[in-house]
């Protein structure tokens, strides 16, 4: 099992390095779209991820690593997305799809008191193109807005109990990546187009601190009170901006000349600070109910280039907020008749107020989630495969703008075992 668990991370993480996992026009902003960042279970909830979101405690949680204070076995986890987009403006409709593998990760509790995870997942995604067409003194100017790469993570937590009630736990990102960008201009019955092209690498550390109280009231229920705050990076950011015209020979691509070129290997990508904040009230084994708040200072967010077109100009960050409501429930988790008692149910709903505005207009979100955890293997060891499905909508049609319909599918395999531990014969 170990070797076949390894052997999959390894394959994993080359995938998720190749993959691409936007196709949003909304990805064309910041670094990319903010991807999941948080297993598959949480998803089925709207998303909650401060508090433990898992029965059986048997599921590493990344978002607040103090949240792992009842992880007892190894876990493996391996989780896989699908999405299609349908977008929608003024003038035109479209679809889109994507799939990627979205977490590779591993958690095992070390001594008593304390636990570790390692993880690899994407964590921002660019993938758009966009044409708009304009006319000015009876002369036609296309403009084409291109756009791929994203970021990845590689990250670790530790946490530890420091007592039976209270958790505190560190999580540290490592990110890195590419992005390049195109601004494409042509005019009608001209020989020339203009491209401007912007190609990025950023990478740099992200700090994660988590905290966890937990109380049992009565014999059965419990309250979870958890916290994070995510300190704001600072990622070097080594960029070159290019700008040629150039013409085509058929179908072929034919440069002419290179306007200008500069580069900065020593610039700076500011993100933002996070803080959450969230509440669980669950029966043992039964179900759960869970409120949570995230804020998000993106009005801090600031990258060492700008871009000529006229949308990335009138673009302003914002701070924002994130709503989410969720919870899980079991009918018998000790059935031995039926399956389907035994199996996880959950669901969820969330709001996200807009991370920035374009022309005047917010660009936010909402949705719902449901989701299953399908028991696999023993039953002792809770190992699970989960499932959520999830449906949003963001932004509006308002000032030339597309509003964007979202369905998502996520599969993830949370596979557990007992590593680590010397066996002892009597």
């Amino acid at each position: 099992m170990k070797w076949i668990i390894c052997s999959l991370s390894l394959f994993s993480v080359v995938t998720i390095k190749a993959q691409n996992v936007s196709v949003s026009p909304y990805s064309a902003y910041g670094l990319g779209d903010q991807l999941f960042d948080n297993n598959v279970e949480q998803g089925g909830m709207g998303g909650i991820s401060t508090v433990p979101t898992n029965p059986y405690g048997q599921s590493a949680n990344f978002s607040n690593p103090a949240a792992n204070r009842n992880l007892r076995m190894t876990n493996f986890n391996a989780s896989a997305s699908g999405a299609n987009y349908s977008f929608k403006s003024n003038t035109d409709k479209q679809t889109s799809g994507k799939f990627n593998v979205s977490n590779i990760s591993l958690a095992f509790p070390v001594g008593t008191k304390g636990s570790f995870g390692l993880g690899f997942q994407p964590f921002t995604g660019l993938g758009y193109n966009i044409q708009n067409t304009n006319e000015r003194n009876n002369v036609s100017q296309t403009s084409q807005l291109q756009g791929n790469g994203g970021l990845n993570s590689i990250h670790a937590f530790y946490s530890r109990n420091l007592s039976k009630e209270f958790s505190l736990g560190l999580r540290v990102n490592y990110l890195f990546g590419e992005l390049t960008r195109h601004e494409i201009l042509a005019v009608d019955e001209a020989s020339l187009a203009v491209d401007y092209s912007n190609k990025a690498n950023y990478r740099g550390a992200q700090f994660t601190l988590g905290s966890m109280y937990s109380k049992k009231i009565g014999k059965i229920h419990n309250l979870n009170i958890g916290a994070t705050y995510t300190f704001g990076a600072n990622l070097k950011t080594d960029y070159t901006d290019l700008t040629t015209t150039y013409t085509y020979v058929g179908t072929t691509q034919s440069y002419v000349d290179t306007i200008s070129i500069s580069r900065n290997s020593a610039a700076r990508t500011k993100l933002p600070q996070t803080f959450a904040l969230a509440t669980s009230y669950s029966k043992d084994n039964t179900w759960s109910i869970a409120l949570e708040a995230k804020y998000n200072t993106w009005s801090d967010f600031k990258q060492p280039f700008s871009y000529s077109n006229s949308t990335y100009s009138n673009t302003k960050y914002k701070n924002n907020v994130r709503l989410a409501l969720g919870g899980y429930w079991i009918p018998d988790f000790n059935s031995y008749k039926s399956y389907l008692d035994r199996v996880i149910y959950r669901g969820g709903v969330f709001y996200q107020s807009a991370q920035y505005s374009m022309y005047g207009t917010d660009i936010d979100s909402y949705g719902a989630s449901v989701g299953v955890g399908l028991p696999v293997g023993k039953q002792n060891d809770a190992s699970m495969m989960n499932i959520s499905l999830e449906y949003s909508k963001r932004g509006k049609t308002d000032n030339n703008l597309i509003k964007e319909n979202y369905i998502g599918i996520k599969i993830g395999f949370d596979i557990n075992d007992i590593w680590f531990r010397k066996r002892v014969i009597d």
